[in-house]
Formats: structure tokens, sequence, C-alpha cells
């Protein structure tokens, strides 16, 4: 088959498809299947004739609108409840320390400091890491301030495998003392 035939055939496979498509999102639901009538697709609406009734016609009695009456507003104004202020005990704040993690680059330390159950700052102590890895630990910090807690995804980072496991492994030591 010819270049040229190949790709006319490929258009009118696209035109067929699309054309498809489109008639399958318009089709109703009820429209097809055992007992069902397919849809009709003409560009004028067809009206029935109606019967109009011949005789003697009927009245029927006009029905009059009756006062609703109204409610005068109230000279008192309504006492509305204050609610009580709770007392709420501020949740302590408590900080704890990894263990240095050493690894291939560098060493990892750092504090967590949670408040309540929320991990509310991450402090690096020691931040080694060679050859700019160093620049993983904001993003690191960001990830797991996020999560709240020592596993997250870091499927978007990419060069710093080694850096990324020592700070999660020091996170999940500085948690595993709350």
């Amino acid at each position: 088959m010819r270049k040229s035939s190949q790709v006319l055939m490929g258009a009118i496979s696209l035109v067929a498809v699309t054309t498809g498509v489109q008639v399958g999102a318009n089709a109703k639901g009820s429209s097809f299947g055992p007992g069902g009538s397919f849809p009709t697709t003409t560009g004028t609406p067809t009206s029935s004739p109606t019967k109009t009734p011949t005789g003697t016609p009927t009245t029927s009695p006009t029905v009059k609108p009756t006062k609703t009456p109204t409610t005068k507003p109230t000279t008192k104004p309504t006492k509305t409840p204050t609610p009580k202020p709770t007392q709420t005990t501020p949740s302590s704040t408590v900080s704890h320390e990894s263990s240095p993690v050493y690894y291939r680059f560098g060493t990892v330390q750092l504090t967590v400091t949670k408040q309540g159950s929320q991990i509310t700052d991450i402090v690096m102590n020691q931040a080694g890491a060679s050859g700019g890895r160093a620049g993983a630990f904001p993003y690191l910090i960001t990830l797991a301030k996020q999560a709240q807690s020592a596993s997250f995804d870091t499927s978007m980072m990419g060069g710093a495998t080694y850096t990324t496991n020592a700070f999660m492994q020091a996170l999940g030591d500085a948690l595993s003392q709350f």
C-alpha cells in the first residue's frame, strides 16, 4: 500500500472513531437494548393534533386570595445564651535529639520538636554531606513536616539516596523517643 493511501485510510479511520465517540456520548442509556427504541435525529419536531372539546363550556369558580395574618414584631429583644469559654490546656512542647547517623557521605543528627502530636520543628544538628548533597536537607525537612512521620515520598528527589536514607533513619530515631 502506498504511503498516501495509508495516510488517507488513517484519516478516515480517525474520523470514524471520532464520530463513534460523539454518537456514543450523546446516546441515552435507556434508548438501546431489549424493548428500547432507537433515537431518531430529525431536524424538525413533530406534533400530534389535539382534540378540542365540544359542547357547552363549563365555568369554574374563581378563588379569591385570603389574607394571611401578619405577626407584629416583639418589642423585647430575645436573649441568646453566650457560650462560656472553654479552658484549653496548652500542649506541651517536647524536643528529642536523634543519635548521630554515620553514612557514606557524612553524618546526620537532628532534633525534632513536637507540640502535642504535631511535628513543629526539625533542626539539623549535624548535616554532613559532601558533593552538594546537603542541599537536600531543607527539602527533606519540609517533606517530613508535611507527612508528620519518618516515612514520606521522596520519589521526586534524585541523586541523594544515601543522604535521604540517613535523614529518615535519624528522624525515626528521634521520633521513637516520644
